[in-house]
């Protein structure tokens, strides 16, 4: 039957009943006190009940997508469904990749600050352990152990951190240490040719460049959640208002 036959109007006010209430999750979770059930049992049920739609509004319009409004419509039903069938998948592996990948992960406001961080931490390794940063001033000295003196033998360091490690830590593109194997190979070179009393600091800066890469993973893992949620989020409440603009045209103008 078509959808302004009585079992078509029921399928239509049973479809955007429950799109109402798949759209109800949102604003529950920006009133976290309200005290209406168990999170997990409404995503399940946005999930179930929100698949459930889709079916009731192809048997409203009788499988078939009628004018351009209708077809609209039918459009951003496909688009919503896809994209949360999308959110759901990421739901289930994101977390476990944020766990493995990511062991030291950061709050998502703070990202920026950290990968910030960064560089002046390797700065301060470079110059506990060469004396300096910039190629003018002097490396190290010679006289290990003098008070307040860096050790000696420090200078491999200052070079590979000004070669390697400083453009990496703020950001540059292309650099060899974003692959964590080409970066221990690089490390692991940097220690044959610095003393036992220097890889502390060979250390520290592989440390804060593998530090870099899981926050940089983490941001994108951020990225493609925020895509996503720019993707689903607004077009169903988009889609709610159309489909109450259809309804009324659709019961006016008939």
């Amino acid at each position: 039957p078509r959808g302004s036959t009585v079992a078509g109007l029921t399928f239509g006010i049973a479809g955007y009943a429950l799109m109402l209430f798949c759209v109800a999750l949102g604003l529950k979770r920006r009133v976290p006190h309200w005290r209406l059930g168990r999170a997990q049992t409404w995503l399940r049920g946005h999930i179930w009940l929100g698949l459930l739609a889709c079916l009731l509004v192809a048997l409203h319009s009788a499988f078939k997508t009628g004018g351009a409004l209708t077809t609209w419509l039918w459009v951003l039903v496909a688009v919503v469904t896809v994209s949360g069938i999308l959110g759901l998948v990421l739901q289930q592996f994101l977390p476990s990749l944020l766990l493995y990948s990511v062991p030291g992960e950061t709050v998502a406001q703070q990202l920026s600050r950290a990968l910030a961080d960064l560089n002046a931490l390797g700065e301060q390794a470079v110059i506990e352990y060469a004396g300096a940063v910039d190629r003018s001033a002097p490396a190290f000295h010679e006289a290990a152990g003098a008070p307040g003196q860096p050790p000696a033998g420090g200078e491999p360091l200052r070079r590979f951190y000004l070669d390697h490690v400083r453009g990496f830590l703020r950001g540059s593109k292309g650099s060899i240490l974003e692959s964590s194997t080409q970066s221990q190979r690089l490390f692991e070179s940097l220690r044959t040719v610095t003393p036992p009393h220097i890889h502390g600091g060979v250390d520290r800066l592989e440390r804060l460049c593998e530090r870099r890469r899981q926050l940089l993973e983490q941001t994108f893992i951020m990225r493609v959640l925020m895509v996503w949620l720019i993707l689903h989020v607004p077009l169903s409440w988009v889609l709610v208002a159309l489909t109450a603009i259809h309804a009324v045209v659709a019961l006016r103008y008939g």
